[in-house]
């Protein structure tokens, strides 16, 4: 079960990579997500050859160097996307911060002289 839910995270964070997100992500989330990534590749690869040789129904993963790394990566794992989510959970904490458009029509004030001035901190389209 535990090597689904590490393909899956590990699947759906190689799409989030390969469609730019971390571009679009503060720094740190978007480190974190290149992390659970890798974390989430190691703990598939790690896990992959007990689970193609048949193992009965709740029998643990074998005890020796492979499954010391599986449990770590999965450790590290689910560890990494749970401060992820929270981040996500945070207003204003993932992605970058925009500066927010209006219209130009509303991006000029009228100075008390009758000339226009651009509102600061605005962009204009």
């Amino acid at each position: 079960m535990a090597e689904s839910a590490c393909a899956g995270l590990a699947i759906r964070d190689a799409a989030m990579v390969a469609s730019g997100l971390p571009g679009r992500l503060r720094p740190v989330p978007a480190a974190l997500l290149r992390l659970e990534l890798a974390a989430g590749v190691v703990a598939v690869l790690a896990g992959l050859p007990p689970l193609l040789r048949a193992r009965p129904d709740g029998q643990a993963p074998p005890a020796g160097a492979t499954g010391n790394v599986w449990r770590a990566a999965v450790a590290t794992l689910f560890a990494i996307h749970t401060i992820r989510f929270g981040i996500y959970l945070s207003p204003d904490q993932g992605r970058r911060a925009t500066r927010p458009e209006i219209s130009p029509a509303l991006a000029a004030i009228v100075r008390s002289d009758g000339q226009q001035q651009a509102v600061p901190g605005y962009a204009q389209r």
